[in-house]
């Protein structure tokens, strides 16, 4: 039986680490632990950071569906105005009762009370190509009619009114309501395991981006790197997260130097510090063995470049964002350097910085 902590952490992890799927603070996660108590990721954290310790907040989430059971009607026409006047106030009232414990809980948490056991909310970019687009909510009814399509709402208690009304009237029709779209908005994707949630909404966004005739590569490639390094003891934590730095790109200024054979980034103290030894160049049909093997060799690799893209394993979306900074200067220097000799730190003097307490210390802030 899946942990529900871990896959919770697991579709936090995924959405967080992808520029793709949820940006800067944007996203939601949660996951229903039983029948009454709920995990939902706390306004103002980023997805890629929740953990066991923090970032969640713990809701009666029981409090809510009973509340839209009784005030929210599906039907219009049956509902006394008075009944069904959900505000701002009422739901920030309604979120404070049910609050258990935590960080601020998130004004989607509405939004996730009524969902499956395990709950993605996304802005993917494929995604919003079409809810932004007239004529776009049409498309995706005709390409997933068994969705769920919810008119543009403010987010909070306006959103959540009109997405409990649509989701319930679709219930009433034999739909599941695990897949809904929010016009302007993003996707919601529900399901009983992380896996399930995780596979569905790269289904979508590949039926999506195949309807668009759009390359739909380099950002599942991150997932399945992250995949293959999670099964490492000691590396599970980590993610993956796809550069799109212009001298880090197979079409960049720096492309002449974006190979095995020309790349050496020991040059400088930060490059090794932040980068490690050298990038893993992995090949299409890379196995856990070439993982292994390279790390046993050089250490865990801080940049890895797969089918042409560069990809960053760190520890949070900060922290990758830093080490793809430091690669970024290391890919001009060796470019502009190309028709001169470099002058290069030796083996001794990159372990010697590697295993120094105060770079150490540097690397980890």
């Amino acid at each position: 039986m899946e942990n529900r902590m871990q896959g919770f952490i697991r579709i936090s992890k995924y959405a967080g680490m992808r520029n793709d799927l949820a940006q800067a603070g944007g996203g939601n996660t949660s996951v229903k632990l039983d029948d009454r108590v709920m995990l939902v990721k706390s306004s103002g954290f980023q997805l890629a950071d929740v953990s066991e310790d923090s970032g969640y907040t713990k809701i009666d989430y029981r409090m809510i569906v009973d509340y839209f059971q009784e005030n929210v009607r599906a039907d219009r026409q049956s509902v006394p105005a008075e009944a069904d006047a959900f505000t701002e106030d009422t739901g920030k009232k309604l979120l404070q009762e049910a609050q258990i414990e935590g960080g601020r809980a998130s004004i989607e948490t509405f939004l996730h009370a009524i969902t499956g056991k395990y709950t993605l909310h996304s802005h993917p970019a494929l995604v919003n190509i079409l809810t932004a687009r007239a004529g776009g909510m049409d498309v995706l009814h005709t390409l997933f009619p068994e969705a769920v399509l919810v008119p543009y709402r403010k987010p909070g208690a306006a959103l959540a009114k009109a997405y409990y009304k649509r989701y319930c009237g679709q219930q009433a029709q034999g739909a599941d309501g695990s897949v809904i779209f929010l016009e302007n908005h993003g996707l919601v994707v529900s399901g009983d395991s992380a896996d399930q949630v995780i596979g569905c909404t790269e289904e979508i966004l590949q039926k999506i981006a195949d309807y668009l005739q759009l390359p739909y590569e380099a950002c599942p490639n991150a997932t399945k790197l992250w995949d293959a390094f999670a099964e490492i003891p000691g590396l599970k934590d980590k993610i993956v997260y796809l550069s799109e730095n212009s001298f880090l790109s197979r079409n960049g200024l720096a492309q002449a130097v974006l190979k095995e054979e020309k790349w050496n980034q020991a040059f400088c103290p930060d490059c090794i510090v932040y980068g490690s030894k050298r990038p893993l160049f992995l090949a299409d049909d890379f196995s856990a063995a070439d993982l292994t093997a390279f790390i046993k060799k050089n250490g865990i690799p801080a940049m890895i470049c797969f089918r042409g893209y560069f990809y960053i394993l760190a520890e949070s979306v900060k922290k990758a964002q830093e080490i793809e900074n430091v690669m970024s200067f290391a890919a001009q220097v060796q470019a502009a350097n190309l028709s001169h000799e470099m002058n290069y730190l030796s083996e001794g003097q990159q372990d010697e910085l590697l295993n120094w307490d105060a770079e150490k210390f540097r690397r980890q802030l």
